[in-house]
């Protein structure tokens, strides 16, 4: 991957700018004033500022929103997430047989000392977490899977797999790091929700990156 990346626009109109986020690469600003990220070099690749409408991890890649700091969208959009009037999919590759039974999983996330998220007992102030679980495919070393978000907490799916003991592929917080180097097999395929101006459902999916057909899907089978 370049150092500097161009980033991949999905979809852009006056109101939205949709595009599919690099692993590696902060969705804004770090501590780091010198470091790149995907808000500073869209606004360079379309030479005025935006606004970030939400957040992937670090290694995530895929579909990822950005507006055009329009009062009126900024308003909607806020509204749009906050009412959970927004349909979330994504794709993750796992270690082990992921089985074909395990289609809902049910926790309850909360910050731990050091940094980490995880997941605790009901009544130990944790948030609800669900998430849907569909296997596209598997060969017991490996599962691919779609998840359906149905809450958007933090490392949400990243937890629910680690609660399976099916951890995501790369994933060096919740489980351990690809031999070969590979970001984490997380990958946030589309999103669906209403267009912030006309309401028309707007539905944008993001290609997975190359890597993802020369190593973690192959040799999987439907």
């Amino acid at each position: 991957m370049s150092s500097v990346p161009k980033i991949e626009v999905l979809f852009q109109d006056e109101s939205l700018v949709i595009v599919n986020k690099p692993a590696g690469l902060p969705v804004h600003e770090t501590s780091d004033p010198l470091r790149a990220h995907v808000q500073g070099l869209l606004e360079k690749q379309l030479a005025h500022k935006l606004v970030l409408h939400h957040r992937l991890d670090l290694e995530t890649t895929g579909v990822l929103v950005f507006g055009h700091d329009r009062p009126d969208v900024n308003k909607a959009m806020t509204d749009i997430f906050r009412d959970r009037e927004i349909e979330k999919i994504y794709w993750a590759v796992v270690d082990g047989r992921w089985l074909e039974s395990w289609t809902e999983v049910v926790t309850y996330i909360k910050k731990l000392p050091g940094g980490k998220w995880g997941n605790v007992p009901k009544g130990k102030s944790g948030a609800f977490a669900k998430s849907l679980f569909k296997v596209l495919a598997s060969n017991g070393e490996r599962s691919w899977l779609e998840v359906k978000l149905e809450t958007g907490r933090t490392h949400q799916i990243r937890l629910h797999c680690l609660e399976k003991q099916h951890t995501i592929l790369g994933d060096r917080t919740y489980g351990r790091a690809d031999k070969r180097g590979y970001p984490m097999a997380l990958h946030a395929r589309s999103l669906e929700f209403p267009h912030p101006l006309s309401g028309k459902i707007l539905r944008v999916e993001a290609p997975a990156p190359d890597y993802w057909a020369e190593y973690f899907l192959k040799g999987l089978k439907n």
